[in-house]
């Protein structure tokens, strides 16, 4: 297109790392604290209607896929989620977009001035285009919002955020108590993943539920995914199915998961995941 490639950032000291992909000009907003969706939303319209800007592109996550609709519904865009490749046609604007918990494709045409577009997790390459932009920061007063109210704010304990980890290692019923986590933690620390479950465990207290993923979970798409004692409830592969590479490990050879996973291991998961985890010590030199 040529035009202008403007990066919002909220409460960034540094971003530097952004001149390394084709950014012309960095606004960091500062003076919200918390997340607040109608807050951010305002203050990315501001910069939209500020520089005259038609297509907006957000990464996905769990805070953009509740903002990034509600910035469309403030400047009357069209809005188009799950979008995995480049355009075919910029006017108007078709492009191809995962649908039906990732099981089908859509192709979406449409002929709005103002675009809001949600890019799919991990469909495009990583690709460096240095720059040297402007920077700029942004104070902004907000006013507190009374249908908002922030109960508490929690610490993540997990040292990965299971949304962006490159490797998650999930655990199902098939490890049969809470206290048996420790082979998956162990094995996850080894890959340098992070941990992950499915919702009968999180159901059952073995895990916190900000570690279920599924279709009424989070919904991943790392470079790799095992599966460790999860039959493959149809729920649960519909979170996961983006994953590039699917390794599963069951003790049922009929486990529905086989049939969706890019390798398989049929075994004791008490015998299987510690011979594997000291095969990659000695494999990392770890």
């Amino acid at each position: 297109l040529n035009e202008k490639l403007i990066a919002v950032t909220f409460n960034q000291k540094n971003n530097e790392a952004l001149a390394e992909y084709g950014i012309d000009e960095i606004i960091n907003i500062e003076g919200i604290v918390n997340f607040v969706v109608k807050q951010y939303a305002e203050a990315i319209v501001s910069v939209i209607n500020e520089n005259n800007s038609t297509k907006i592109l957000f990464s996905n996550s769990i805070d953009t896929q509740c903002l990034a609709p509600y910035v469309s519904s403030l400047i009357s865009a069209s809005y188009i989620p799950n979008i995995v490749e480049l355009p075919t046609s910029l006017n108007p604007l078709f492009v191809k977009q995962k649908c039906f918990s990732n099981k089908a494709f859509a192709y979406v045409k449409t002929a709005e001035e103002k675009q809001v577009l949600m890019l799919a997790k991990n469909a495009y390459q990583i690709t460096t285009n240095p720059n040297t932009p402007v920077s700029k920061n942004q104070t902004l007063s907000v006013e507190t919002d009374a249908s908002f109210e922030i109960k508490n704010i929690e610490e993540r304990k997990e040292t990965i955020n299971l949304s962006d980890a490159e490797v998650v290692v999930s655990g199902g019923r098939g490890l049969k108590a809470a206290e048996n986590w420790g082979i998956v933690e162990e094995l996850a620390k080894v890959l340098g993943g992070a941990t992950a479950c499915s919702k009968p465990v999180s159901d059952m207290g073995w895990r916190p539920h900000s570690e279920h993923v599924g279709q009424t979970g989070k919904q991943i798409a790392p470079n790799l995914y095992i599966a460790i004692g999860i039959s493959g409830a149809i729920q649960h592969i519909a979170g996961v199915n983006s994953s590039k590479v699917k390794v599963v490990i069951n003790s049922d050879p009929e486990a529905l998961f086989f049939k969706d996973a890019d390798y398989g291991i049929v075994g004791d998961a008490f015998e299987v995941v510690p011979k594997l985890i000291d095969k990659l010590k000695t494999h990392f030199g770890k």
